[in-house]
């Protein structure tokens, strides 16, 4: 039985291994530092928090940060293809203290922007439905790290990115092994399931691949 457990330790630690490595080859790719605020009870105390700190009173700095959950999220951009679904590298690695943004630095990463993401996660077997939607985050100031939550607004004050107020769904499953094409087809065929269960509410389709590439400006036009 040891012999067992430690062959699957070694498989896994080589599938990561291998991962690792897929991800320091690939050629377009974003990070993402996200923390994760929790429920409505814990924005409340945010809110009382930023409200505190408007008034001139300091918000208490390190109870704030002990409720977040760090997590540097890896990305990169689909190939181009004809594929039915987008299929994407993704890595996450839990921070669980630190000063975040100095250490990426080291890394070679700058900070370019900080926005507020309100949704809801629903499962349905190996899929993960992503119902949310975006809201502007104010400039910082110099002297302000974006990581202290105590800059963070109530998500009311924040502007929507889409001032019509519409949500997006978000249909997703996660791979352990996406060089496997037995496990990419069985997901393939949930996501169209998904997508047919679903046709008389909402439609689901693929997001063009230029959508998800950072290097592509977005440009705004107003009607």
């Amino acid at each position: 039985m040891q012999g067992s457990g430690s062959s699957q330790a070694n498989s896994q630690q080589q599938q990561e291994v291998q991962k690792l490595r897929t991800m320091l080859q690939s050629g377009v790719y974003f990070v993402q530092l996200i923390g994760k605020i929790g429920d409505r009870s814990t924005i409340t105390e945010y809110n009382e928090a930023y409200e505190a700190g408007t008034n001139g009173d300091a918000p208490q700095q390190s109870s704030d940060s002990r409720k977040v959950e760090w997590t540097f999220e890896f990305k990169d951009t689909p190939e181009a293809g004809q594929q039915a679904t987008n299929t994407r590298l993704i890595s996450r690695t839990n921070f669980e203290d630190g000063d975040l943004i100095p250490f990426l630095s080291l890394l070679g990463y700058e900070y370019v922007q900080r926005y507020y993401v309100e949704g809801k996660n629903f499962y349905s077997q190996d899929t993960t439905l992503f119902l949310h939607r975006l809201r502007e985050l104010p400039a910082l100031q110099p002297d302000q790290n974006p990581t202290e939550i105590s800059h963070l607004p109530p998500p009311d004050k924040c502007r929507l990115l889409d001032p019509s107020g519409s949500w997006i769904l978000e249909a997703s499953i996660d791979i352990a092994d996406g060089k496997a094409q037995e496990l990419r087809d069985r997901a393939t065929r949930q996501l169209m399931s998904i997508r047919e269960t679903l046709s008389p509410s909402v439609k689901l389709e693929k997001p063009d691949r230029l959508a998800l590439d950072t290097r592509i400006p977005v440009r705004v036009r107003q009607i």
